[in-house]
C-alpha cells in the first residue's frame, strides 16, 4: 500500500469520525428541541415531592428555567403522597408525572406496584448522560433492576456520633468498637433502636461486615445504652455532660451545639466503613404521564449541572455530581464523600430489608432484661 494512499484512507477516516460526532449531536439536539416544543404545548408539568427544608425552592426553580411549562407542586410526606398515589391509580386516573423524595417509597410501593417507567431512556442532555461526571463515575438507581429510582443526593454518614471533649478526648473514640470498653458502660445515649422511625439508622451497622448482628449484640447487651427518641434531648444530655458519648448524633445538631459554645464535636471512624445517605434526593417518572414530554424536559433539567447546583444549594444536601462546588453546603462539607473512603450505600435494595435486624434487636433487650 502506498504512503499517499495511506494517508488519504487516514483523512477518510479521520472525516467519517468527525461526520459521526457531528451527526449524533445533531440528533440529540434535534430530540430535544422536539421534545421541548411538544413540552411547552403541553404547558405543564405535575410533580409530587416531600414538603422538607428547601426541596420546594429546588423543585419550582425549573420555572425560571423554562417559562413556558408550569409546574404544579404537590407537596406532603411520602407516606402521604403514597396513598394519595396509589388511589388515584386505583381510579384509573394518571395525574402525577414525577415523583422526587425518598427511596423506599419509591421501590417498595411505586416500583413494586409497577407504575414506573425506565428512567435512561429519557435522559438526553449530554451533560446528563454523562456518568463520569457523578460519583463513582456512574448513575446510581434504588431500585433491583437500576433503571427507575435516580438516586441524585448522597450524604456520607455522621460517623460514630459526637462526644463531650470535657470528658472524652479527641481521638480517644476512633473505632465503633471502642463503643464497648467497659469505661463507657451506661455513658452512651442514642436513638431507640425498637422504634420505627428510627432503625433506619441502625440498618448501616447492621449490614456492615465490619460492625453487623456481633457488634449490635454486644452493644445492646453490654454498654447499658441509654435510650431516647428526643435529638435536642440527648444533644442537651451531651453540652451539659450527662453523658459523655451521643452515638449516631446528627453532624448537624453537633455543629449547631458546637456554634452555641457547648464542647463537643464529632467523631468518624478511622478503622471501619461509613454510610452513605441518600434521603429525600430520588427521582422518578411515572407510565402514562399526562405530561410526558414536560416530564422529560424536568428530568433532564433537575439532572443536569444547574439543576443540582440548585438542589444542592436550597436543600444543603450534597449532589452526586461532582462537577459542581461543594463549598457552600449548610455542613461545610463534611457530608461529600471522600476519595478513597469505603462507604455502604444503605439505599441500595439489598439493605432495604430491616426485619433480621428488628429481630435481633428484639433479642438482644429481652437477653438484657433477664
Amino acid at each position: 500500500m502506498s504512503r499517499k494512499f495511506q494517508v488519504v484512507s487516514l483523512g477518510a477516516g479521520l472525516l467519517l469520525s468527525f461526520v459521526a460526532a457531528a451527526q449524533g449531536q445533531s440528533e440529540w439536539k434535534r430530540e430535544w428541541e422536539k421534545t421541548l416544543a411538544a413540552a411547552e404545548k403541553e404547558g405543564e408539568v405535575t410533580l409530587y415531592g416531600q414538603a422538607r427544608r428547601g426541596v420546594a425552592q429546588a423543585i419550582q426553580a425549573f420555572e425560571k428555567a423554562y417559562p413556558k411549562i408550569r409546574l404544579k407542586f404537590v407537596g406532603g410526606s411520602g407516606s402521604d403522597l403514597a396513598k394519595k398515589i396509589m388511589a388515584e391509580k386505583r381510579a384509573e386516573k394518571n395525574l402525577v408525572d414525577i415523583a422526587v423524595g425518598g427511596g423506599g417509597t419509591m421501590v417498595l410501593v411505586y416500583h413494586k406496584a409497577g407504575l414506573l417507567a425506565p428512567i435512561p431512556p429519557v435522559l438526553m442532555l449530554p451533560e446528563v448522560r454523562d456518568e463520569s461526571k457523578w460519583w463513582g463515575k456512574k448513575h446510581l438507581y434504588a431500585d433491583p433492576e437500576s433503571q427507575h429510582v435516580f438516586m441524585a443526593q448522597g450524604d456520607a454518614g455522621s460517623g460514630i456520633g459526637a462526644i463531650n471533649t470535657n470528658f472524652v478526648k479527641p481521638g480517644e473514640i476512633r473505632s465503633w468498637w471502642d463503643l464497648l470498653n467497659a469505661k463507657w458502660r451506661g455513658k452512651i445515649v442514642m436513638t431507640d433502636a425498637r422504634s420505627a422511625g428510627n432503625i433506619g439508622t441502625w440498618r448501616f451497622i447492621y449490614y456492615s461486615s465490619e460492625l453487623g448482628p456481633a457488634f449490635i449484640r454486644q452493644l445492646l447487651t453490654e454498654a447499658d445504652v441509654i435510650f431516647s427518641a428526643d435529638e435536642r434531648q440527648m444533644m442537651d444530655w451531651l453540652g451539659a455532660g450527662k453523658v459523655p458519648i451521643h452515638a449516631l448524633a446528627k453532624v448537624e445538631n453537633t455543629e449547631n451545639a458546637r456554634k452555641q459554645g457547648l464542647p463537643v464535636m464529632q467523631v468518624f471512624s478511622e478503622k471501619e466503613e461509613d454510610t452513605i445517605s441518600t434521603g429525600s434526593g430520588h427521582i422518578s417518572l411515572f407510565k402514562n404521564a399526562p405530561h410526558a414530554n414536560a416530564a422529560k424536559v424536568y428530568i433532564n433539567w433537575f439532572l443536569s449541572r444547574e439543576g443540582q447546583m440548585t438542589w444542592q444549594k436550597h436543600t444543603g444536601r450534597n449532589s452526586f455530581r461532582t462537577d459542581i462546588p461543594k463549598d457552600l453546603l449548610s455542613l461545610g462539607g463534611v457530608q461529600v464523600p471522600k476519595e478513597g473512603r469505603r462507604y455502604l450505600l444503605t439505599s441500595l435494595p439489598q439493605y432495604e430489608d430491616v426485619k433480621p435486624l428488628r429481630k435481633l434487636v428484639d433479642e438482644a433487650l429481652a437477653a438484657k432484661s433477664k
